[in-house]
């Protein structure tokens, strides 16, 4: 007889459960799922603007929307390859023992790594705002 587990926090497809104990990861599954929709319809307005010729100031509307919804994903990559750069470092739960036998291992600037997260998440709103200032709205 195979052996069930339960996890207390609820099922893996319930992102409602991330709330609780992870704020940060409810945002980034709640904007990608909202993104695997949104997409489609996205991708069906451009391909109704490039045919019919829909109104541009409708679709200049819907990107800046979908830029919205991409800016969690983006910041969350940028927090990963960091997490991946600093062997766990820069943003990670850890203990200090672990912390201190780390830092003596890798002691190649660790504390540069949120700062690129902050730089990379900086540089997207840049984006979205000379893309608002281009579209002279």
């Amino acid at each position: 007889m195979e052996k069930k587990t339960y996890d207390m926090r609820g099922h893996q497809a319930n992102i409602a459960r991330l709330f609780v104990f992870d704020k940060e990861g409810f945002v980034h599954m709640l904007f990608y799922r909202i993104l695997i929709f949104y997409s489609v319809v996205y991708g069906l307005a451009v391909l109704v603007f490039l045919t019919y010729g829909l109104s541009p100031l409708l679709l200049k509307a819907m990107t800046a929307v979908l830029w919205i919804f991409f800016t969690p994903q983006v910041y969350e990559t940028a927090k990963g390859f960091s997490l991946i750069g600093s062997k766990g470092l820069a943003f990670g739960h850890l203990s200090e023992e672990y912390i201190f036998l780390a830092k003596n291992k890798y002691h190649k600037g660790v504390s540069i790594f949120p700062t690129v997260t902050t730089v990379a998440f900086a540089m997207w709103i840049i984006g979205f705002v000379m893309m608002l200032l281009w579209w002279n709205i």
